[in-house]
């Protein structure tokens, strides 16, 4: 059907305001992506006093003109970053609306990374939609010591046969992950055969995660860990948002449930990564 645009506008609420004509909230969008190379679908909403829906409208007219790429809770300037394909996060999905997304990929993932640890190990999960689908895979082993600071992973665990450990600190909600000095401090006396690393994206300049505070523990994790294992399912390749964990020379083993792109498989094998193509078992 052919979009068919008009001069939609709002009344600021409550102020007796004059109407905002679509064109020039449009240039208004556009002018703050150019000064910030970014703009999030809430902050335009609160700064032109619309709604959150109007301003996604807008930004699909525009993106439609090839001035902006959309992106998960706002739109990206064309050509922004080091590479114009990569696409920038801003905003944390619901932890609900992120495991039911790419969920069958996700059991994939989990059920590959749980055949690759051996006997008796020592193993820490990391927080995220594809480590709690991993933790499924291992409720059932009885030679395992479990490291976590994922409430979720861990209370699915609590009823299994391998004892359980979680960090203390700060629950951050809705990851319901526990964060904060003390859980550093703490991680910092184990040492672990393996960790399970979530993330919320990868670029060829490594991974990334919406949030600060469990980017911090994630750095730990990777410190103290022989074997650093990361689930990543290929919707994320490309993406960044706010922090970065760490270099892809970092990391052992990427699981994933398609190849990554030829410029990511370039700079995987390049930073010696094993990648890891999951399929049914």
């Amino acid at each position: 059907m052919k979009r068919v645009e008009h001069e939609e506008a709002e009344r600021s609420p409550g102020s007796g305001a004059g109407r905002i004509p679509a064109s020039a909230r449009q240039m208004q969008i556009m002018e703050a992506i150019e000064r910030h190379g970014f703009a999030s679908v809430a902050r335009v909403a609160s700064d032109l006093n619309v709604s959150e829906m109007t301003v996604r409208r807008d930004l699909v007219i525009l993106e439609e003109k090839g001035l902006l790429t959309r992106t998960h809770g706002g739109a990206l300037a064309i050509g922004a970053g080091a590479s114009a394909r990569e696409v920038f996060d801003a905003e944390e999905p619901v932890f609900e609306q992120r495991r039911r997304l790419h969920a069958a990929d996700k059991e994939l993932i989990a059920a590959a990374a749980a055949r690759l640890i051996g006997p008796r190990e020592t193993i820490g999960l990391d927080v995220g939609s594809s480590v709690l689908a991993l933790a499924e895979h291992v409720a059932a082993r009885a030679d395992l010591r479990v490291l976590t600071n994922n409430l979720r992973a861990a209370i699915r665990l609590s009823t299994g046969r391998s004892p359980v450990y979680t960090l203390g600190g700060q629950v951050r909600d809705p990851e319901l992950s526990v964060v904060g000095a003390g859980a550093v401090a703490q991680l910092k006396d184990y040492f672990l055969d393996r960790v399970f690393i979530g993330v919320s994206g990868l670029i060829e300049s490594g991974l990334y995660d919406y949030s600060i505070e469990d980017t911090e523990v994630k750095r730990v994790f990777i410190e103290r860990a022989e074997h650093v294992v990361v689930l990543c399912d290929a919707s994320k390749f490309d993406h960044r948002s706010l922090a970065r964990v760490c270099g892809l020379e970092a990391i052992d083993v990427l699981v994933t449930n398609a190849a990554p792109p030829p410029h990511l498989a370039e700079a995987l094998a390049a930073a010696d990564v094993e990648v890891v193509v999951a399929g049914p078992a």
